[in-house]
């Protein structure tokens, strides 16, 4: 499977953003009417039919157990053994560094079995790979070393102006995940859902503007004749990014009635989540993996407007994703989970923009994290903007010193 447009990291190019304008002028505040479920239902906890329990929200059971921490109490204990949580997020071409990172884990002889793997964008693509084990490593290098926005997208300019909701089609990538998503990697997805782990992907409700998590193995195994056409949907959808990439539309039933959705990419949305069937009993860790930097790149010369505008939208992305990071660190706080992160280095220097998809730099990126892993890997194990340096002091003036 390819990987997918940027999460996390610098907005398409010049052009593309000009004729996002240039459409958002056209198309105006009004649009065609969709038939989506009606406000009273919207952020409501609907139930997959038949479920008999939900999954559990990491975010939830992280309050839940600092409140009982605040309340002089015990954060509850969930029994069972240890859980390997795999923790993707997205970065358009810096999927390939995942990637690399996975398969030299593989190499190191010490990579476990994920028993639950959560991923956005391209994060999405690497978790499921990742997730159905080593037999698809093979499958993340071909799909993250070699690849053209060509073999992604497709320009529908006209078309775009159109509709008024994206200048490319995923086409191409969805005549890719429709060759990978065959018979065996059905059979292996379903397997591993019946052995009890968990793969879950999330997308964004462009209608709702909420935030949409999807049980893969669930969908493989509900018996359900169009459960691979939905499964590549929801990966196609987490790779289209709203605005620049057409949504995709999936069709749906609230308590008998039929209606329709629109989802993209959820990088606005989450940039890393936790999801679990049954809680997370003590002992368990979480694997992050960031395809991208933690810190945005300084930029060296005098920026223009439409540049400030895209740097603005990525530097909410980026607190986004550090954000996101805190308040893992906080439910591995209350159920003594190990906390990892492993992200690309500081010093690597790229393209300008996640949708250049340069072989070159592919393969560059996928053997910096092949490296990582190979070795002895150097996880790390407390949030962003904590480590000394991180957390900027106050300013109380214009002069200052450096103190290492």
């Amino acid at each position: 499977m390819p990987t997918c447009p940027p999460a996390r990291g610098r907005l398409p190019g010049f052009r593309v953003l000009v004729l996002v304008l240039v459409a958002a002028a056209m198309s105006g505040c009004n649009g065609k009417p969709v038939n989506t479920p009606p406000e009273n239902l919207v952020g409501k906890p609907w139930a997959n039919v038949g479920e008999i329990a939900p999954a559990r929200d990491g975010d939830t059971d992280a309050t839940a157990g600092l409140s009982a921490v605040f309340a002089g109490g015990q954060p509850p204990v969930v029994p069972g053994r240890p859980l390997n949580i795999l923790i993707m997020s997205g970065g358009g071409k810096y999927g390939a560094f995942t990637a690399g990172a996975i398969n030299g884990w593989t190499a190191s002889g010490t990579r476990p079995q994920f028993d639950i793997a959560t991923g956005i964008s391209s994060g999405a693509i690497t978790a499921t790979l990742a997730f159905l084990g080593p037999k698809y490593d093979h499958r993340l290098t071909a799909n993250f070393t070699a690849l053209k926005r060509s073999d992604l997208y497709s320009f529908q300019i006209v078309r775009g102006l159109i509709s008024g909701t994206g200048f490319m089609s995923a086409d191409p990538l969805e005549q890719l995940l429709a060759r990978n998503i065959d018979d065996e990697f059905l059979r292996d997805l379903r397997a591993a859902h019946n052995e009890g782990r968990r793969l879950y992907v999330g997308t964004g409700n462009i209608l709702t503007n909420r935030f949409t998590v999807w049980d893969l193995g669930a969908i493989a195994c509900s018996g359900n004749p169009d459960a691979p056409l939905l499964i590549r949907k929801v990966l196609l959808a987490s790779c289209s990014v709203p605005g620049a990439v057409r949504p995709i539309e999936i069709d749906i039933e609230v308590n008998g009635v039929h209606y329709k959705e629109l989802h993209s990419d959820a990088g606005n949305h989450a940039q890393a989540f936790v999801r679990s069937p049954n809680g997370i009993p003590p002992g368990s860790t979480a694997w992050v993996l960031s395809a991208g930097k933690i810190y945005r790149d300084p930029i060296h010369d005098n920026p223009r407007i439409l540049r400030l505008m895209g740097g603005a939208v990525s530097n909410a992305l980026y607190a986004l994703f550090r954000s996101d990071l805190q308040k893992l660190y906080g439910l591995c706080a209350v159920t003594k989970m190990n906390y990892r992160l492993l992200a690309l280095p500081d010093d690597f220097v790229g393209h300008a923009s996640s949708f250049a998809f340069d072989p070159a730099e592919l393969l560059r990126l996928y053997w910096i994290g092949y490296q990582l892993t190979a070795g002895n890997a150097q996880w790390r194990d407390t949030p962003p903007d904590t480590q000394p340096g991180e957390a900027v002091p106050p300013r109380t003036g214009t002069r200052f010193e450096y103190r290492p």
